[in-house]
């Protein structure tokens, strides 16, 4: 069951990329305006687990730091995948963003014991060659020409906030019940968005929201789908070892890959992906490395 969850929320996520990109490229006037609509959802989700489930009173303080935690580590790694959909394309950014099964794995020898073995850790250099291919630009066609793209340094630091963020979770749900984890854990990343909630960008928002197909983008992709993908991979981690839950997670680029490649072709054109026979290769090359190295860190 945790599987499909995991998949689910996988499949969904790459939808709410792929969604945000579109709205920064063409919608939205500033990546503090995605901040603010993230921070009303949030609160929404918060006041609806409220209503339903009641104020948690099932855990202890540390664990509600574990969730909190969680959730506030979660905030900040998504807010750097944000600048790096912002500065480049939706693929790439996804792909190296989704380093962060290597730190929960590294978390979780220390930490609760867990030991990897010789192809797990090989499994951790395949990811990071991937990444390394993946940021390359389009034009680059000499292994002298390997550097990483601008938004490189925010996408890796998603990696690492991610994996402390999914850690934290397991950590918090050993004790807490699914419901209390939650709305802890939605808590924590509202905190992390909460400095954007200003009357300026609330304005900004507000004459964003003018154009019918940002309002769709917003409420479906946004506000509806995300909660999919939070319930989904919380409840999968709830279920299933972190290190294996995380690994179906990071499945996620080959969602993208497959969408933006499609939304980049012929009249649709919603994306701008770079859809020539080199950067394809190169993308599907890379991406490839990186599932096949956040599996083997689950399955070995």
């Amino acid at each position: 069951m945790w599987i499909i969850l995991a998949l689910v929320s996988a499949a969904s996520l790459a939808v709410v990329h792929l969604t945000d990109k579109r709205l920064l490229d063409s919608h939205l006037p500033n990546l503090s305006t995605l901040y603010l609509w993230i921070a009303f959802g949030l609160a929404v989700y918060i006041v609806g687990a409220l209503a339903i489930f009641g104020i948690p009173t099932d855990t202890s303080f540390a664990y509600v730091a574990a969730a909190i935690g969680s959730g506030l580590a979660l905030g900040v790694g998504f807010a750097l995948l944000f600048v790096g959909l912002k500065i480049g394309e939706a693929s790439r950014a996804v792909a190296i963003a989704q380093s962060y099964p290597i730190f929960v794995a590294l978390l979780a020898v220390p930490l609760l014991g867990e030991r990897l073995s010789a192809i797990q850790w090989s499994a951790i250099l395949l990811v990071v060659l991937g990444t390394m291919v993946i940021s390359l630009p389009p034009s680059t066609r000499r292994w002298s020409d390997l550097k990483p793209s601008k938004g490189t340094p925010a996408l890796l630091g998603c990696g690492v906030f991610l994996g402390v963020g999914f850690f934290a979770a397991k950590l918090a749900l050993q004790e807490s019940s699914f419901p209390t984890v939650f709305i802890y854990q939605q808590l924590g990343t509202l905190i992390a968005f909460l400095p954007f909630c200003r009357p300026a960008v609330c304005r900004q928002l507000l004459g964003a929201m003018k154009n019918r197909e940002a309002v769709g983008l917003l409420v479906v992709g946004e506000g509806l789908l995300p909660l999919v993908v939070v319930a989904g991979s919380l409840q999968a981690t709830n279920l299933g070892p972190v290190s294996l839950v995380t690994a179906f997670l990071a499945t996620t680029p080959l969602f993208v890959f497959v969408l933006a490649t499609l939304l980049s072709q012929g009249r649709l054109h919603l994306m701008e992906e770079v859809i020539s026979r080199q950067a394809l290769l190169v993308k599907l090359a890379s991406i490839t490395m990186i599932v096949l190295g956040v599996s083997a860190l689950g399955f070995f």
